[in-house]
Parts: structure tokens; sequence; C-alpha cells
């Protein structure tokens, strides 16, 4: 498939979605907001929050954004619906239901494929290949974590064990959504990267 040909994958956007927020409704308490942010060198940010019944709405979004040259992210970890800012700041976090890392260049897959080997992660993204393979992998929570200056801390500790990148350690990270293009800006193409379509793999086991 050309570059020009890549579209966003509908159908992979939500199942990603579906997949992140899927325990948040367990939670009896509140479930949270989820924000896609559509982000692009030179262009103006597009943010959204969504309720979990608006999954529909917010995969129109990712879509929509996606096939006009914008890059899609969301939080992973639920936002509290009492949150007044435009983008989620780490106070507007109510806790968090997975770890994850970034393992965006070699020493960081090798040091997935390790921690990989001790144990499976429930949900991978492969946001790139070339230059070279990149991913994020998701390890699902039995209950959620409420402290997340505890998470933040384990976060830090999994980057440091397997060199993956650190700045993925703050509650209101946002992770780029499976299913979408990944636009590299001018830096990365000049390192070699071009424009691909994330995918995602489901541990089903």
């Amino acid at each position: 498939m050309t570059c020009d040909a890549l579209r966003a994958d509908k159908d992979t956007i939500a199942r990603f979605i579906s997949e992140i927020t899927r325990d948040w409704s367990n939670h009896s308490n509140e479930d949270g907001l989820f924000e896609v942010r559509c982000l692009g060198k030179e262009r103006t940010p597009v943010i959204k929050s969504f309720e979990l019944k608006e999954c529909d709405d917010a995969v129109d979004l990712a879509v929509q954004m996606n096939n006009i040259g914008l890059n899609i992210y969301m939080t992973i970890n639920p936002i509290k619906k009492s949150s007044v800012c435009k983008a989620a700041k780490d106070g507007d976090i109510l806790r968090a239901h997975y770890t994850f890392v970034d393992a965006d260049d070699k020493p960081g897959i090798n040091g997935l494929e390790a921690l990989t080997s001790k144990i499976e992660p429930d949900l991978v993204v492969i946001t790139g290949t070339i230059p070279h393979q990149r991913r994020h992998a998701y390890w699902r929570f039995d209950e959620p974590c409420t402290d997340l200056t505890l998470w933040s801390n384990r976060q830090l500790d999994l980057a440091k064990r397997y060199k993956t990148d650190p700045a993925v350690s703050n509650p209101s990270r946002i992770m780029r959504v499976a299913g979408t293009v990944s636009y590299p800006d001018l830096t990365k193409q000049a390192r070699g990267y071009v424009n691909e379509l994330t995918e995602m793999r489901v541990n089903t086991s």
C-alpha cells in the first residue's frame, strides 16, 4: 500500500478505545472521561473529551482528523468528569487500569521483548516498522490503581529497567491510537520515518 492510499482503520480504532476503557464502567465511583487529541506540526490541535457512551463519536472524530493528516492520541487513564481543562492534566486523572511502555528504538524493543518473555502484554500497538520496529505494550491490572504516585514510579522503573521511553510515566499521558496513520514530522522523515498505518494485537489467551 502506498503512503497516499493509507487511511484510518475505523474498526481498529473502535476496538482500541473499547480495550482501553473496557473496565471503566465496573468502577463504583465514576467511570470517567477519555480525551482524543489530534495533533500536527503547525496545525491547530483538536482536543475533545468523551463519555463512554460517546465512543462512536470519538471514533468518527479520530477518523476524520486522521484522514486530513493529524496524528491521533488518547488518554489511557480515565479523567474526572469535573475536569475543566481542555487538555487533561495529571491532577485530572482518576486512576489507572493499565501499565504500559513505549519502545521507540532498538534498546527499547530489546527491553520490551525481554519483558514480554516474562509476562505477555494484553495489548500491543505496532506504531511503526520503518526505519525500525516501534511498539506500545499494555498490561491490564486485575484491580485499578488509585495511587497514581505509585503508578508513576512503577512506570519510571519499567522504563529504566527495560530501556523504554521514560516520558511515558505521568498519569495524563496520551498514547497513539491504534488503527490511525502515523504522520512523522520533517525531523523524523529525515531519519527515514514514513507514513504508516498503526496496527493492534490483542492477547486473547
